[in-house]
């Protein structure tokens, strides 16, 4: 992968991510803390995504949606872990299958009662089941056996789930989900201490500006805004990416030109035709266009009704 960063753009991608920013920021083996598989830890991002309706309603509603809202989430996942009958999580449980699939094609060859050398193809590995790592660091940044480990403990006959962290066993994850949370009933039944009470909360300073309030967040540097835009199309050619005022395919501007002209004014007709009546133009009087497609200049009919006005 390094090399291939060093040759696109003429190494700039391989500056950037590998000396300014840094391979602990963006990649799993380098980081100096442990990550379990996510290299991003704003949370904040998904509950902000859950909360985007709730937002705009007041600070006390708000707070009563979110209780509801983690009192549904821990009811619905605590019965999902009491009725999982398997040792470690459905996830944990679909990524440890597809080491094993792995490591049914590995050699391996003993050192010494703990310690193993793993053939993977072309590639050998060294697996130490006493400290629980592996050359790959998979096994000790995960606390997960990899293929290659999977296939050192499988050799020493012993079990594999004894090799797994306490963090992704069913057991742990229906401790996290057991406890409840409750409504805090209405206000008139609560029981507030008297120094609480007698605290006065005066409103806040400052002006409020004007305008509807900000509902979405600003996005970060760089971060493309997914949104559903309806293409621009133009009413004349009917091609996106302009509109009528500066359609190419006018003569003159604001007046589209000699086929759009014929173009709508036969669609003008066969609409006039389905309706049973004959349409005419509001400027001249003739039939086949409208007032917006007639090939009357403009000035010469101001100049006609004004002179039929003054000698009516």
């Amino acid at each position: 992968m390094l090399p291939e960063l060093q040759s696109m753009n003429d190494g700039k991608a391989y500056r950037s991510l590998c000396i300014k920013i840094g391979a602990k920021r963006w990649a799993r083996a380098f980081s100096p803390l442990r990550r379990y598989r996510f290299m991003t830890s704003n949370v904040a991002e998904s509950l902000n995504s859950a909360l985007r309706n709730a937002r705009k309603f007041p600070v006390c509603t708000v707070i009563e949606f979110i209780r509801g809202l983690i009192q549904k989430w821990f009811h619905a996942r605590g019965e999902k872990a009491a009725e999982r009958t398997e040792i470690l999580t459905e996830h944990v449980t679909k990524m440890m299958v597809s080491n094993k699939s792995y490591a049914d094609f590995m050699t391996v060859k003993s050192i010494n009662s703990f310690e193993f050398q793993v053939l993977d193809g072309t590639r050998e590995r060294f697996v130490n089941l006493q400290e629980k790592t592996c050359s790959c660091r998979k096994f000790q940044l995960d606390l997960l056996p990899c293929a290659h480990a999977i296939a050192a403990i499988r050799w020493a006959g012993q079990d594999v789930y004894a090799y797994c962290a306490d963090y992704f066993k069913t057991i742990n994850l229906r401790e996290m989900y057991s406890g409840q949370i409750y409504p805090v009933g209405h206000p008139n039944d609560w029981q507030v201490p008297s120094e609480i009470k007698s605290k006065i909360v005066l409103p806040r300073f400052g002006s409020v500006q004007a305008g509807h309030p900000q509902s979405t967040r600003f996005p970060s540097a760089g971060e493309v805004r997914r949104g559903r835009r309806k293409q621009q199309v133009c009413s004349i050619c009917k091609q996106p990416g302009h509109n009528r005022v500066n359609c190419q395919y006018e003569n003159v501007i604001g007046q589209p030109s000699t086929s759009q002209r014929e173009e709508v004014a036969e669609g003008s007709t066969r609409r006039c035709r389905r309706r049973g009546g004959v349409r005419r133009c509001s400027s001249c009087g003739q039939t086949r266009h409208t007032r917006l497609t007639c090939r009357t200049p403009q000035m010469d009919v101001l100049d006609d009704e004004t002179n039929f006005s003054h000698n009516w």
